[in-house]
């Protein structure tokens, strides 16, 4: 039985156990271990990070309490998402992004608390504040798998999201200086900062970051962070050993963590401690509290879609929102700040060897260990570390967003992402997402506008209905042809595509070079829908070419296009100036009609007997009679199947008079009309000659008079009558030459 993220864990819980009797072959099991020790032992280091960055200034006496509560979120959500990931070598932890945002809602939360409130008091808000935030978020991701739109956040806009991230950079290094030097980095505490004594705690801290980055940046062995860590650790050590300072007063000084509580890092929300928060301060940064939301669920399927690549093995992503969203519920219970996919982590856990689901739970083994047993050995953490860590976090998010990408994105991307980073930086991390999103929806204007939403612009010189006509009739349609112009239009139609529809049409009208229209045809086939803006252009369309005496055609509109139109005000009727029709051949018949009616021609006019067409071939009346002795004459009513698709090819058709139809069967039952021919035409010549099977179905929509010319009988007349047979195939050749022709134009047209 699943539960109501679709995960079955009575499956998992089996595989589970089946595992721990052995069925995980040993060679995984170690290579598993190592990788889950070294990612936990680097997790570590930054779970502590985080909490000093949001437990800092005013609240800086309560970091262990914080590092309690990061550990915490390490142990569920590493978990959780080992459990039921996807992927199994996954790794999940409370993330940099998050924290960065958390560490502006405690300071909000403290200033609007203001001295009167006791220091309880005040951290408990901020503890509900994040619990709140990660329950929120927790709640947002598994909504957003649940219902499977995980593939739409992968339509932020790419500047916007690096704007994103550089402006998080921007904040751990804030918060990095913060951590070191006890005072917030910014203009007013400028001179603070570079105090001799203030810029030997964050100095070194700095050159850390630099350092780790530049190495990294040349190698990313999985070992090089875990000894930079150590390293620094040991040379902080050796620096106070040569100083002969000792731990108490080196902790007494801020250089170090501790000391911590007695009562262990790790002291959750109780009833009790509800009654100490106040509830309208966290409510006043629900603003923030959203923004974390949105930057998780976009940065959990970054990491998420990166480590598909990193790993060469495809994820699901909604399973992976939906994992993410029950591990941030349960971590939320307890405290923990937002965490969800580390893409690091798990690539350096792959590279290891590791590749089961015991890396992601050794993480929360190794974590818990520290959460429950480490708070003596934490205590004696370097604050310069952390705020290395930090820094080294910020420098990589502004080093690739700054830095690398002003070679990869464009330059108006690129702008954008500075854009945002300026904003972030001087108004606010609210004010620069909000900023970001707006500027992003009108460049995707801007830049949709320009596409051309004429696919083809055609003319009735090279574009005409699939009626095959008399003679005369296609010669006087061909000199009238400019008076026909057909606009086949595509993708989504919105008011600044349909200006400039509009603005294409009214060039055209106006343009005294150009033959005067007497037909504008549009053509919706490829247009998905239109947006209810963009019928007042359509209307106005209406407007100009009413005043030109030029019929509008639309074609191939949905019925909510239709309705759409009728509702802004267009009248659609058969004997109107503004016309509809369900295809784009059916439009430009109904054109060519009355083209041909206005020039006195009968469109259903009985035509020539095949005995006069045939004078039109043949040199001499004897050739004609030799000729008409081999074919058949057939009179046929009404709905008859003359040729049926797929059957052998035996013969060809000529038409002295009525009407047939030439139709496409697809496999899915739908047909075309791929022609509608009258009397004077031939068919079937091209399956003959070729000997293959017929391509379409022919039928008769009004009762024919024809005559069939078989196979048999054609090879006769070559045998008895070479010079009738030449002149036969002579006429054949110039007939299909200029359909080819015709169709080469078209294909022209198209192709423009």
């Amino acid at each position: 039985m699943k539960n109501i993220s679709g995960i079955n864990p009575k499956g998992l819980l089996n595989g589970l156990l089946a595992s721990m009797a052995g069925r995980i072959a040993f060679r995984q099991v170690i290579p598993s271990l190592a990788a889950g020790f070294v990612s936990g032992m680097i997790d570590i280091s930054f779970e502590i990070s985080f909490a000093a960055l949001i437990f800092s200034g005013p609240l800086a006496g309560q970091v262990s309490r914080g590092i309690g509560l990061t550990l915490f979120g390490a142990v569920i959500i590493s978990t959780v998402v080992a459990l039921f990931s996807s992927f199994k070598g996954t790794i999940a932890v409370p993330q940099d992004s998050p924290a960065a945002i958390l560490a502006l809602v405690a300071a909000a939360i403290v200033t609007n608390m203001g001295v009167t409130q006791t220091e309880n008091q005040t951290f408990y808000t901020v503890v509900a504040a994040i619990a709140t935030t990660t329950c929120i978020t927790g709640a947002i991701l598994l909504a957003f798998g649940w219902f499977k739109l995980g593939g739409l956040m992968r339509f932020i806009p790419y500047p916007v999201v690096g704007g994103f991230l550089a402006g998080t950079g921007w904040l751990l290094v804030q918060g990095a200086i913060s951590v070191m030097a006890g005072t917030p980095l910014g203009l007013t505490h400028l001179g603070y900062l570079f105090n001799t004594r203030v810029l030997v705690q964050w100095i070194p801290g700095v050159i850390l970051a630099i350092l780790m980055f530049l190495i990294l940046r040349r190698n990313n062995s999985f070992i090089i962070m875990p000894l930079l860590i150590v390293g620094a650790i040991v040379l902080f050590y050796s620096v106070m050993l040569v100083a002969h300072t000792s731990i108490a007063e080196a902790s007494a000084q801020g250089w170090l963590l501790g000391p911590f509580s007695q009562k262990g890092l790790w002291q959750p929300l109780t009833p009790s401690a509800l009654a100490l928060v106040n509830w309208p301060v966290i409510f006043g940064q629900m603003d923030k509290i959203g923004t974390i939301a949105f930057i998780s669920a976009i940065a959990l399927l970054l990491n998420t879609t990166a480590l598909e690549l990193a790993v060469r093995q495809d994820i699901d992503l909604n399973r992976e929102l939906k994992v993410a969203g029950i591990a941030n519920l349960l971590a939320g219970l307890g405290g923990s700040p937002v965490g969800y996919h580390a893409l690091s982590l798990s690539t350096l856990a792959h590279r290891i060897g590791g590749r089961s689901r015991l890396v992601g739970l050794a993480v929360a083994v190794f974590c818990g260990g520290m959460l429950f047993f480490g708070a003596s050995l934490l205590s004696y953490f370097p604050k310069v570390v952390l705020g290395g860590l930090l820094f080294f976090l910020g420098l990589s998010f502004l080093v690739e967003w700054v830095y690398d990408a002003w070679f990869r994105l464009p330059r108006i991307d690129y702008g954008l992402v500075i854009l945002i980073l300026a904003i972030i930086g001087f108004a606010g991390f609210l004010e620069g997402v909000a900023a970001g999103i707006a500027i992003s929806m009108i460049l995707f204007v801007i830049n949709y506008s320009r596409i051309n939403v004429i696919r083809h612009s055609l003319t009735g010189a090279n574009f005409h209905s699939t009626v095959d006509r008399s003679v005369a009739q296609r010669q006087l349609l061909s000199s009238m042809a400019e008076q026909l112009k057909i606009y086949q239009l595509q993708g989504y139609i919105f008011f600044g595509t349909a200006q400039s529809l509009l603005n294409e049409i009214r060039s055209q009208i106006m343009n005294s070079d150009l033959a005067p229209l007497r037909f504008l045809v549009l053509d919706f086939t490829r247009v998905p829908d239109l947006d209810s803006s963009a019928s007042s252009s359509f209307v106005r369309m209406n407007q100009l070419t009413e005043t030109k005496n030029i019929q509008l055609i639309f074609t191939h509109l949905t019925s909510q296009m239709q309705y759409q139109l009728e509702q802004a005000g267009l009248i659609f009727s058969s004997t109107g100036h503004t016309q509809f029709f369900p295809t784009l051949d059916n439009g430009l018949e109904w054109c060519e009609d009355q083209i041909l009616i206005e020039k006195g021609y009968d469109v259903c006019e009985i035509p020539a007997s095949l005995e006069k067409q045939l004078e039109q071939i043949f040199s001499n009346q004897a050739d004609v009679e030799r000729f008409l002795g081999y074919v058949e004459k057939e009179q046929v009513d009404s709905g008859r199947c003359l040729i049926h698709q797929g059957d052998s090819s035996d013969c060809l058709y000529f038409f002295e008079s009525g009407l047939i139809t030439t139709v496409l069967e697809l496999p899915d039952g739908r047909n075309i009309r791929l022609r509608k021919m009258a009397g004077g035409t031939i068919i079937g010549e091209t399956g003959l000659y070729l000997r293959k099977e017929r391509t379409a179905s022919v039928t008769t929509a009004q009762p024919c008079t024809l005559y069939r010319l078989s196979a048999e009988a054609l090879r006769k007349m070559e045998s008895e009558d070479p010079e009738l047979a030449a002149a036969f195939h002579k006429w054949i050749a110039c007939l299909m030459a200029e359909r080819l022709a015709d169709t080469n134009n078209t294909i022209t047209a198209l192709m423009d």
